[in-house]
């Protein structure tokens, strides 16, 4: 089973970031859940999402509750406070324009920095940011293909309503994968 706890503040997409990547695994026919969580101020609050997946078909998830992480998707420094979470040697994918560098990570943890915000900004999607750190965590943990990880998201934004922007969302998905 994978684990992934994708948090930041209301308004970075963290709650849509990680509902895209648990129905990812739904269209593969893997048990999978997603369970969001956000303070009372939406924008700009705190915010996060558990995703828990199977890897086969005879998997079950037994609960959506956080319980150790495989994957860290931190869009923000006050993110990381959800390390605790995470196993020994969970894998971050940290937003570098919002935490710094330097910052000091559990020994063995694998750290990804992406530039979210900024690659977002680059193909004219800044709402993309979210799209941009799942696709650098999809690459970088071999959740899924790359072209099926583009296609499914644009079917979840098609049912939404908002296939509109799917132009804008592959773009912001692909920096993610070419980032990493």
């Amino acid at each position: 089973m994978k684990e992934i706890i994708f948090a930041g503040f209301g308004g970075q997409g963290v709650l849509t970031g990680g509902l895209i990547i648990a129905y990812m695994a739904a269209n593969k026919d893997l048990n999978a859940v997603w369970m969001p969580a956000y303070g009372p101020t939406m924008r700009g609050g705190k915010a996060n999402c558990v995703v828990k997946f199977a890897e086969t078909s005879d998997e079950r998830v037994g609960s959506p509750v956080m319980e150790q992480a495989d994957i860290l998707i931190a869009m923000n420094e006050p993110a990381l406070d959800y390390l605790s979470f995470c196993k020994p040697g969970a894998t971050v994918i940290a937003n570098s324009s919002s935490v710094r560098s330097d910052y000091p990570f559990p020994e063995g943890t694998q750290v990804v920095f992406a530039d979210c915000l900024g690659l977002a900004r680059q193909v004219g999607n800044d709402k993309g940011q979210n799209l941009v750190a799942a696709a650098a965590a999809i690459k970088t943990c071999g959740l899924f293909d790359p072209d099926y990880a583009v296609a499914t998201m644009c079917q979840f934004f098609e049912e939404k309503g908002k296939g509109k922007f799917n132009d804008l969302n592959v773009k912001a998905m692909q920096a993610g994968f070419d980032a990493v």
